[in-house]
């Protein structure tokens, strides 16, 4: 592992401003994008956060500043996940960070986010149709927006991806008394904490407390859905080793349980003894704690109050609107 892994762009042009290092990276965030939505206030160009300003205004800079914080904190989660696999007895691929900040992918995304929101999202989701001046207005007053987004998106997809990569890995697994995961909980976890950031963004991104239309909500319900199809693909491989495990140790304590009862028979009706009756007894202490092992690297409670918060919210709002509109309120 690298002494010091690589930063993403915002905290390095933070560092050139020689300002406390969350200060400096929430001023290259918030300045520039401040700055377009000025703009386009001022030039009535209508974009995600052009509303009204004293609404519009607090939902972009929390927006900003959010998605910065929250990239941050997954690449620090990211680089304690590192250090953890190694712990495992395996050594991780030391050119892994440079993806995971690689402004070259993020510019990739960048534009493809340009791309399908001017393209698809703006005319086919929110019928919202443009002069060709008016959108590539549209698209330099929210490209900054869309940068820091992309930047989100790419240091999200690349960290679950490495949760799923490191998974596959010949980690050498805890024992089961000691962990009903085997140890990988660890990665559950984080798979956990970036699917919740990811899902708190599209809240952010689509905030259907404010804007009640359908094509918010349903943006949001599907950009959510999309978020925990994430969450569940790279624990999959995390599932199988577990499972595998689990098999195995049965398939060990069967053949322990197996000797002892040949033991017995052996003996006929006479008296058994001590030591088997012994054993007989950690055997199936044992296989009770085997049975115990998780079939995922997570507690299953914690992600059924994960989707209830998202959806929950949206069903009531999506009620409430068809309610409106049916009683003509």
């Amino acid at each position: 592992m690298q002494l010091s892994p690589p930063r993403l762009w915002f905290d390095s042009a933070a560092s050139v401003l020689r300002m406390p290092r969350l200060v400096g990276i929430c001023v290259v965030g918030l300045l520039p994008a401040t700055l377009l939505w000025y703009v386009g206030i001022n030039m009535r160009i209508a974009t995600d956060f052009t509303g009204f300003p004293p609404v519009s205004l607090p939902l972009l800079a929390v927006n900003v500043v959010f998605l910065i914080l929250a990239s941050q904190l997954i690449r620090a989660r990211t680089v304690q996940l590192e250090d953890y696999t190694e712990s495992l007895g395996v050594e991780v691929e030391s050119d892994q960070f440079g993806r995971l900040t690689s402004l070259k992918g993020i510019l990739v995304v960048w534009v493809l986010l340009l791309c399908v929101t001017s393209l698809v999202i703006d005319p086919y989701v929110y019928n919202l149709y443009y002069t060709p001046l008016q959108a590539a207005m549209r698209l330099g007053v929210t490209s900054y927006l869309r940068l820091i987004q992309a930047t989100f998106l790419w240091t999200l997809g690349c960290s679950m991806y490495l949760v799923y990569k490191w998974g596959k890995l010949p980690i050498r697994l805890r024992s089961f008394a000691e962990d009903r995961t085997l140890g990988l909980n660890t990665y559950g976890r984080a798979s956990l904490l970036f699917v919740t950031l990811y899902i708190v963004a599209m809240l952010l991104t689509f905030p259907v407390f404010v804007y009640k239309s359908e094509a918010v909500i349903w943006s949001e319900a599907v950009f959510s859905l999309l978020g925990l199809a994430i969450f569940v693909v790279p624990l999959f491989s995390l599932r199988e080793r577990l499972v595998e495990a689990k098999k195995e140790k049965l398939a060990w304590i069967t053949r322990r349980h197996a000797r002892a009862i040949e033991s017995i028979e052996s003996c006929g009706d006479g008296p058994i003894d001590a030591v088997l009756v012994n054993e007989l007894i950690a055997v199936d202490r044992i296989r009770t704690d085997l049975q115990h092992i998780s079939g995922w690297p997570f507690n299953a409670g914690v992600v059924v109050r994960l989707i209830t918060v998202v959806f929950l919210p949206l069903l009531l709002v999506l009620i409430s609107v068809y309610l409106t509109r049916a009683l003509n309120l």
